[in-house]
């Protein structure tokens, strides 16, 4: 029976992990990949078969290799620190690029000991580019702004000398002054 009942929370835990729109991934102690969830084949174009037992994927989503050091860098971090919102670009099968907003926890055994963490990632790659559009946007309007600010004081300077220029006439001719 308990069987039964384990057997059941264990599918229950796969169908959610499965059926998540993040990517999640778990890995081992050495790095491995043990758990590529629907989300990561639908976001990185790779399938289970091709990224489970090993941590070869990683050459494939991240080909430079100073950037995969970076990247795998990071993922030992979390054998020793938990971690949330670390973004990194990955490639995708496809050849596309993909900015992802990475959490993460460790995962210990009874002794305490680290066996292997958790990776929890979110596609943030549209987000990213609205925001860059954004402040693109924002700077292109304090850019006008300025530029009318620019016309504003030459405006106020040519009033300025005009009205030294008729105070002056007014002397000339004795007359009060105007401004």
């Amino acid at each position: 029976m308990i069987k039964i009942l384990l057997d059941k929370e264990i599918r229950l835990y796969k169908e959610l992990i499965d059926s998540a729109n993040v990517i999640i991934h778990a890995f081992d102690a050495k790095g491995d990949i043990l758990i590529w969830n629907r989300a990561a084949e639908e976001v990185t174009g790779y399938t289970k078969k091709e990224a489970l037992g090993s941590s070869k994927v990683f050459s494939l989503l991240y080909p430079d290799a100073e950037y995969r050091k970076e990247v795998l860098k990071s993922v030992g971090t979390a054998f020793k620190d938990n971690y949330k919102n670390v973004e990194f670009i990955l490639t995708t099968k496809y050849g596309d690029k993909k900015c992802i907003s990475w959490s993460a926890i460790r995962v210990k055994d009874k002794k305490g000991s680290v066996v292997g963490s958790f990776a929890v990632g979110i596609d943030v790659t549209i987000k990213n580019i609205v925001k860059q559009r954004e402040r693109e946007s924002f700077r292109a309007l304090l850019k006008s702004v300025r530029f009318h600010e620019d016309d504003r004081e030459h405006y106020e300077k040519l009033i300025e000398d005009l009205k030294a220029e008729v105070n002056a006439l007014c002397k000339e001719l004795a007359r009060p002054q105007k401004y």
